[in-house]
């Protein structure tokens, strides 16, 4: 019998975000990272998506352990969802990144609940039938690893996230050496981060995005308002030294940001010198030009601390037309309409608004196609499988490893949910696993279900109208006139009339109730009568059905 492996990913192929893949021999499993994403639909109350933990469920008894690539809330964020839902394998990670987990866990209230595990670079750990090895990747976050996989039938790479960057702010460079002794000694299968392989050019390096910085915050004549994502460490490490440098003061605004400055303390990445953080209570006792803000929501994010500075929201933070604002990150795909929404209204500040588009003040995490032809170069796999970008990322990179001499019928072009079976010669997918994904709408991991999503959609699109009574409980006599409430029907200038006629419909009903009354009928179903009748009403004046809810109240 031939010895086989089995990969499963229910996250992050044909998408950006939600990474999460499982790998299974005939007695064990390991889990590969579990990421959230950040849901299009926060119009209709969905904040997050994660896996559906169905699947993943029924083999919990197998999976021996969870590895983080990294920390970011793409990989991560759905661990305390998954550890709730009833998966108890230890989690492994590196130093800052088990910092970051620690503390989804004790937001969560699960802190303790299984083990977390901290591994440095080059560590090796044998998990049931499977020897894992970590190797050092740069990424925009530090302590990222990919994981080489000895199986029962050959070795596999996970890339996680990174890029080739030999001169990073902080952390650990790529492993050079980690790769090409594993090319050199055959890997069977190479995953690898596909997000940037549409780039045909080399991404900056960290050092000249550094120097850039610095050269930015000295022509500043104002207070200077960066915002980043929050996990960028290397970043928010840079503009620590920056403002001690140039005797600044930091003030930091936005939950993330506070939480991720404190972790990168703890580890080491970030000195912090007590003398030159301040609160943002505090920003009025000090010069505008002396004020360096560290602030979250670079995505547009409607809630977050720079969308409500830009709004003129904010407690604490106004712009001024000598203020510098520099948005220091990339787009993420499917923010750029927010993104542009916010840019054009902080530009209304008169501040100087400065972004990726116009000065170079971000570089990505990620490896374009230069660096991914590298990593396939010195990997050398037999097969490959592109992972962690859109679907047209992943037909792109399979065409790059085309190109480095991996055979086209040894690619796979895999989506989520697809159950890919493997052994030394083969690989093919042997079934599809449905409904990959849940919809929460809060931290506490409160699913949205397509019922109740369906019933959002159509109260955001057609309105609700509240008709209500009251009514004697034994007679059956009504006992107050109908009134009527609509939301999101129609604008003010025509309720008076559409309530007015709406009312004549009710009474219509109520006509025909009261006759019955008289006869010693009292129906039953006058509630389902008038939502009828008043749904037919709004069809013909206003060509749509809205929600009805009638409340007869009995007393």
């Amino acid at each position: 019998m031939n010895k086989k492996i089995t990969i499963t990913p229910y996250g992050g192929l044909g998408e950006i975000g939600m990474n999460c893949m499982l790998i299974e021999s005939q007695k064990s499993a390991i889990l590969i990272d579990c990421g959230l994403m950040f849901s299009d639909l926060d119009h209709f109350g969905v904040e997050f998506v994660v896996p559906n933990f169905a699947h993943l469920l029924k083999k919990k008894d197998k999976i021996k352990a969870i590895f983080c690539t990294h920390g970011h809330e793409d990989h991560i964020g759905a661990l305390a969802f998954a550890i709730k839902a009833g998966i108890r394998a230890p989690v492994y990670a590196s130093p800052f990144t088990s910092l970051m987990v620690r503390e989804r866990f004790r937001d969560s209230g699960i802190l303790g609940v299984v083990e977390i595990n901290v591994l440095g670079a080059g560590s090796v750990l044998e998990v049931g039938e499977f020897k894992i090895t970590t190797a050092s990747v740069n990424h925009s976050i530090i302590d990222s690893f990919a994981l080489m996989i000895d199986t029962p039938i050959g070795k596999i790479i996970h890339t996680g996230d990174f890029k080739l960057d030999p001169s990073p702010f902080v952390g650990d460079v790529l492993d050079w050496d980690f790769f090409k002794k594993a090319g050199d000694e055959g890997v069977l299968l190479l995953m690898s981060d596909s997000t940037n392989v549409e780039r045909e050019h080399a991404g900056l390096q960290d050092d000249a995005i550094a120097n850039r910085m610095e050269e930015l915050f000295h022509k500043a004549k104002g207070m200077i308002l960066i915002s980043m994502f929050s996990s960028n460490v290397g970043r928010m490490a840079n503009i620590f030294k920056i403002a001690q440098k140039m005797g600044k003061k930091i003030a930091l605004t936005g939950r993330s940001m506070e939480q991720n400055v404190r972790l990168a303390h703890e580890h080491g990445a970030i000195e912090m010198n007590g003398s030159h953080v301040i609160s943002i209570d505090d920003i009025d006792q000090y010069d505008r030009n002396k004020l360096i803000i560290m602030s979250t929501g670079c995505q547009g994010e409607p809630r977050s601390a720079l969308s409500r500075i830009a709004r003129v929201e904010h407690a604490r933070i106004k712009l001024a037309p000598e203020d510098t604002v520099i948005l220091s990150s990339s787009q993420i795909p499917g923010n750029e309409m927010s993104i542009g929404h916010l840019i054009n209204e902080l530009f209304k500040s008169g501040a100087d608004i400065l972004y990726d588009a116009i000065e170079d003040v971000h570089t990505s995490g990620h490896a374009t196609r230069p660096e991914l032809k590298k990593m396939l170069e010195m990997v050398k796999p037999k097969f490959f499988i592109p992972i962690h970008g859109e679907y047209r990322h992943l037909i792109h990179h399979a065409e790059l490893a085309c190109e480095t001499g991996v055979k086209r019928e040894d690619i796979m072009v895999a989506q989520n949910g697809d159950v890919i079976e493997m052994t030394k010669d083969d690989m093919q997918v042997v079934e599809e696993v449905t409904e990959l994904r849940m919809l929460l709408e809060n931290r506490e991991g409160t699913e949205i279900t397509k019922t109740l999503l369906k019933e959002r959609r159509r109260l955001a699109e057609l309105g609700v109208v509240f008709c209500m009574m009251t009514r004697e409980k034994d007679s059956g006599r009504i006992l107050s006139k109908p009134e009527i409430i609509t939301r999101g029907l129609v604008n003010e200038s025509l309720e008076p009339w559409l309530l007015d006629e709406a009312h004549k419909v009710v009474e219509a009903e109520l006509g025909r109730y009261r006759r019955d009354l008289k006869l010693g009928v009292i129906d039953s179903e006058l509630g389902e009568n008038i939502r009828i009748e008043l749904r037919r009403f709004f069809d013909r004046n206003l060509g749509k059905k809205p929600t009805v809810v009638p409340v007869i109240l009995d007393v």
